[in-house]
């Protein structure tokens, strides 16, 4: 079994954040899992057309480090993680999530999302 933890970082200058997190277009999402080697995290992006996400840092000790978006996932961008058989220490990735396109422009937010795994045996 596999836990995680989030802490949230918003760089927005000043700007007081609501409950609901950050929204601003240099947040970071910090997760820390520990998971064992055996095991995949999966962890849910977004899923609107003019959405995406891509892995701006991708994982060192990986089977699978990769974004899945599928009739699997509901459409939704799903960044999926497995650690190397018999990995044991610590791996890091990070993904960009991009979000407020009209279609015809660029993404107006990009959120970061680091992840921090801690596997075991």
């Amino acid at each position: 079994m596999f836990s995680a933890t989030l802490r949230i970082e918003c760089v927005l200058a000043a700007v007081a954040v609501g409950v609901q997190g950050c929204n601003g277009p240099n947040s970071i999402e910090t997760v820390s899992v520990s998971l064992k080697n055996t095991e995949t995290y999966e962890y849910r992006t977004v899923g609107g057309d003019e959405e995406g996400a891509r892995i701006s840092t991708q994982a060192r000790h990986y089977s699978i480090s990769e974004i899945r978006r599928d009739a699997a996932t509901n459409w939704y961008a799903v960044y999926v993680y497995q650690p190397a058989a018999g990995f044991v220490g610590e791996d890091h990735a990070e993904v960009e999530v991009m979000t407020g396109s009209d279609g015809a422009s660029a993404p107006t937010n990009i959120k970061r999302v680091v992840f921090r795994f801690s596997i075991h045996n």
